[in-house]
């Protein structure tokens, strides 16, 4: 007999494991708890708490060890009962049914009768070792002291890492014949020929490729990882509930025209969202000789790599599923379940693969759809990059994890450069890209934007120094240092920049700003920022100018240091 044939049985005969049991919980120990200084495992509240309320207790209770949640006692000592309504059977049970639904716990739940009124008190278990209680919307809670807060991402990974249970490396049940689909069979090697897996791979019949990927075991079992790869989705209900995706196509940041919805096995899912995602996605053709004339908004290998790290690296223990909005402006990716092992939104682009579930991703490795180097982020990027678009934002909420794409069209004068210098880097493509935002650039800003050390981003402007001259050198030796693109580059970029160059016209009309305003007296640096909405080092190399010229001179010292107008210049010194 199956778990859910013995769960119905116990039903049938009455057996509910939410039925109401007897009082476990004496009045004697009331008292004690009442005078106890510590209260260890113990919450007290002056008045029933909601059905949500009792479950977030449930899940920090239960996560801090365990303990009894008491409604009707005032918490400061001396304590007292502050008698509430005794809950009839149907309450009770509601309220465990409800607890169970929002975050999967069984408690007990009794009315205690005292000298003074009636006490409500729920019993809850301690969390299973290596297993984290939450609730269905997503909160992991944990009780310290008398607060509720939330488990911080190092004290998630320290749970789940006190048994060596692996999710997908779990066998299932049954002959394996019967659990897979043979519609996602043929996804997956659809998806392995694109991905260019081994020829040798390609060719072995589905017994022998299941084998090969190390998701079915010598006895014929099929471990829980083939089972998400290529699954029915009846069996993926019942086994892996939470292997859920949802599409929605948003007119707004609140409303949508279209939803879909599914639970179905990684290529199937896979096929579905990505399907969605072309349906929406325009083409740009760029006239010239390019070796790819049509470019779509979101590049589809780009897309295909955020959706497989979505639906490989999520959490299938959490309630959701992968979620996909496609907005007018952008798009926008998210999946249960934290950054592991030290990675953050900050140094995600370098930074070594983490797999959450070895056997599963060991299986996407050797179809060579994933990869242990962390190649998929920096490919992602790059899909980006080449296009003059800006690269992807990934953001971490909680235990959730977000990347976001900008709708962007191609700038086929970028392009045109990157397919002249196909050997540029992530890095210095991500320098380049920044370099048609932004005037200029400085070492420490590079290092920043590519996620690598101080020098290892000096290098790489270095490298774009020199031999073509894409970027040139700036400003004084020192912090004042930056890089600013070269003549040529301007030239080959003109129509991917989002800002012009500073005519002649326009630079002598800021130094005649400047000049007037002095006239009326001293100005600081960010006086002149001010007047001329420039940065900091393009006020430098101005001011240096007008220096040179013997229009201008510097007084002072530090915070003090002012501009005033040279002598011979006219006007009060």
């Amino acid at each position: 007999m199956t778990n859910d044939e013995k769960s119905g049985a116990r039903l049938a005969h009455g057996h509910s494991p939410f039925a109401i049991r007897h009082s476990s919980f004496s009045l004697a120990e009331l008292q004690r708890c009442m005078a106890d200084r510590e209260a260890e495992g113990i919450e007290f509240k002056t008045s029933l708490l909601s059905r949500k309320e009792i479950a977030e207790y449930a899940v920090g209770i239960g996560n801090a060890g365990g303990g009894h949640l008491l409604m009707g006692v005032t918490n400061k000592p001396p304590r007292q009962v502050q008698p509430v309504s005794p809950l009839s059977a149907g309450d009770i049970q509601q309220i465990r049914r409800s607890v169970y639904d929002s975050a999967q716990i069984y408690i007990q739940v009794e009315n205690l009768a005292t000298p003074s009124g009636n006490v409500v008190i729920a019993a809850i278990p301690a969390r299973p070792r290596g297993h984290v209680f939450h609730t269905r919307d997503g909160k992991y809670l944990i009780r310290v002291g008398e607060d509720l807060r939330g488990l911080t991402l190092a004290e998630l990974d320290a749970i789940r890492h006190e048994t060596a249970f692996e999710l997908t490396a779990q066998p299932v049940p049954g002959d394996w014949q019967g659990l897979i689909r043979a519609a996602g069979l043929e996804d997956l090697r659809a998806l392995m020929t694109e991905a260019r897996a081994e020829a040798d791979l390609l060719k072995l019949r589905d017994e022998d490729l299941l084998r090969a990927l190390g998701v079915l075991m010598p006895d014929g079992q099929l471990l829980t990882a083939g089972l998400l790869l290529v699954g029915r989705s009846e069996e993926l209900q019942r086994r892996v509930p939470n292997a859920q995706w949802s599409f929605f196509r948003m007119v707004s940041d609140t409303d949508y025209d279209q939803v879909e919805r599914g639970q179905d096995c990684f290529a199937i899912a896979l096929r579905r969202l990505r399907e969605m995602v072309n349906a929406n996605n325009p083409i740009v053709t760029i006239k010239g000789d390019l070796v790819h004339p049509e470019f779509p908004r979101y590049p589809h290998l780009a897309m295909r790599e955020l959706l497989v790290n979505a639906l490989a690296h999520r959490d299938y223990a959490a309630p959701g599923g992968v979620v996909v909005k496609l907005y007018p402006d952008r798009l926008e990716i998210s999946n249960p379940g934290p950054f592991l092992g030290g990675i953050t939104p900050q140094n995600i682009l370098h930074h070594a693969s983490v797999p959450r579930y070895p056997a599963l991703f060991g299986a996407l490795a050797r179809m060579r759809v994933a990869n242990a180097a962390n190649l998929g982020v920096s490919r992602v990027f790059r899909d980006f990059l080449i296009e003059g678009k800006e690269p992807p934002y990934y953001w971490s909420p909680g235990a959730t994890v977000i990347v976001t794409v900008k709708g962007q069209d191609t700038q086929p004068a970028f392009a045109n450069l990157t397919l002249r210098h196909p050997d540029l880097t992530v890095d210095e493509l991500l320098v380049l890209q920044h370099l048609t935002r932004h005037r200029e650039i400085s070492a420490r800003q590079a290092a920043e934007l590519c996620q690598r050390p101080l020098e290892a981003a000096r290098e790489a402007l270095a490298r774009l120094a020199t031999p073509e001259r894409l970027v040139e050198l700036g400003g004084p030796a020192g912090k004042g240092r930056y890089y600013r693109l070269s003549m040529p580059a301007y030239e080959q970029l003109g129509e991917s920049l989002a800002y012009h160059v500073d005519s002649r016209l326009a630079q002598e009309n800021l130094k005649g700003r400047v000049l007037t305003a002095l006239k009326r007296g001293p100005l600081s640096n960010a006086d002149i920022r001010e007047i001329t909405q420039l940065g900091r080092y393009q006020v430098v190399r101005l001011m240096k100018q007008l220096q040179a010229e013997g229009l201008v001179t510097l007084a002072g010292r530090q915070r003090a240091t002012r501009w005033m107008r040279h002598h011979s210049a006219g006007g009060p010194a």
